[in-house]
């Protein structure tokens, strides 16, 4: 029995090959068909790609929006692939509407096809509730299952309500095996259709994955900058508390102040927590040798603590440069306190400035541990550090800041003998 209908319907498809251009227009059918079903789900992903989301109320009225219109399409533009056979791609919609596991568009769904159904054949209309309330049940059944056989059984029971069908209506053979081949190509496309939808969900899925694991990135960076930030402050002020006394009134005269302003400086710092963006940078007219001596100023006990000699040589000419104070001061001052900990104690620490080609360069230079090479090509990454408790954001937030000033930041080392520092920043002409 099965070599007889196997012998058949190869036949019958040789024949349909052979056939020329009868074979074409079932080729050409069949393209048209997916070309209108494709069209509007390539719109509804490139929706979720613009809302950048797949859990949204919106998206799934737009999802059952895009399935009407489907359904609309094949009704009103696809062509059957066989003319004595109803139009089978309708159903396509439908099953993606299974595959999305939308209920409202199953239900009116089945309820379009059933009706057109029975306007095509003119008859049979309780067999075919019948065999749409299956395909819901068979769904239920396998609902924790792959889609793939939910798909085969819809393929089966649909071959055998049509064999039913053309069973009553009429007793041709040739009908069976244009079933067959309609419900054979009906299968292929669905199987694509929905791959590619798939597929598609998938790719988007990934890219906005990816979007939030960036955005992750960038809070996590945030938080280490800020951090890092934070800490120079509140060590500043560590250092003062740990040298103030109390009952010394010159003491409280000559530190308070120094410490409400750093908690100031750390205050403005927190800002930046609240933006989860770059650092901004809020540019003014500066003169960089009050920056410097604000710096030296605020740094002079704390090296003398640690018996640390410093250098200094500074232009008494008024220098100005349009650059937001607070941040270069962080910049200053991250590159001092490294300094510091690469000389520990007993060390030298030199300063100077000079104009060069209507740009100012501060070099800051110590002889302390130096960088290796191997450490010396990773100073400006992120992260990056040589320290048992740093973040390694140091160096890198502070070539940010000077780059985001239209200058540069420059490192030289030689290790277990020195490090110098170049900041190079333009110099603003006041006329």
């Amino acid at each position: 029995m099965y070599i007889f209908l196997f012998r058949h319907f190869s036949t019958y498809l040789l024949v349909y090959i052979y056939a020329g251009d009868e074979f074409m227009s079932i080729i050409d059918g069949v393209l048209i068909n997916v070309l209108h079903l494709t069209m509007p789900f390539f719109v509804y992903l490139f929706y979720v790609a613009y809302k950048k989301t797949f859990d949204d109320k919106e998206n799934e009225l737009v999802l059952i929006i895009t399935i009407f219109t489907s359904i609309y399409i094949c009704l009103k533009y696809n062509v059957r692939v066989i003319s004595f056979l109803p139009l089978m791609s309708i159903n396509i919609p439908l099953l993606i509407s299974y595959y999305k596991k939308n209920n409202i568009a199953i239900a009116i769904s089945s309820i379009i096809i059933v009706v057109y159904s029975f306007l095509f054949y003119g008859a049979y209309l309780f067999i075919l509730i019948f065999e749409y309330a299956l395909y819901g049940f068979i769904y239920m059944v396998l609902k924790k299952k792959k889609f793939n056989y939910f798909l085969l059984y819809f393929c089966g029971l649909k071959m055998v309500f049509m064999f039913i069908i053309l069973f009553i209506r009429v007793s041709n053979i040739n009908m069976y095996f244009s079933v067959l081949l309609l419900v054979f190509i009906f299968y292929i496309n669905s199987f694509i259709i929905i791959y590619f939808l798939k597929k598609g969900e998938d790719i988007l899925r990934i890219h906005m994955q990816a979007k939030e694991m960036e955005r992750d990135k960038q809070i996590r960076n945030t938080l280490f900058r800020i951090t890092h930030e934070i800490k120079n402050p509140i060590a500043v002020c560590k250092g003062y508390l740990d040298m103030f006394d109390t009952s010394n009134s010159k003491h409280a005269e000559k530190y308070i102040p120094i410490i409400k302003d750093e908690i100031s400086k750390t205050l403005v710092l927190l800002e930046d927590f609240l933006s989860l963006n770059r650092i901004k940078i809020e540019k003014d007219i500066l003169d960089i040798n009050l920056l410097l001596e604000e710096v030296i100023g605020s740094f002079k006990l704390y090296l003398k603590e640690h018996k640390i000699k410093l250098k200094q040589s500074i232009c008494d000419n008024e220098i100005y440069v349009n650059g937001d104070y607070n941040r270069l001061r962080e910049v200053l001052v991250n590159i001092f306190k490294n300094s510091v900990e690469a000389i520990g104690d007993d060390g030298v620490i030199e300063l100077w400035a000079a104009i060069k080609e209507n740009n100012i360069y501060i070099y800051i230079k110590d002889n302390g541990c130096g960088i290796s090479s191997l450490d010396f090509k990773k100073i400006k990454e992120p992260f990056f550090t040589t320290k048992q408790k740093g973040t390694g954001l140091g160096v890198a937030l502070s070539n940010e800041i000077i780059e985001r000033h239209g200058g540069e930041l420059i490192y030289e080392s030689e290790y277990g003998s020195y490090t110098l520092v170049t900041i190079v920043l333009p110099i603003l002409e006041i006329t």
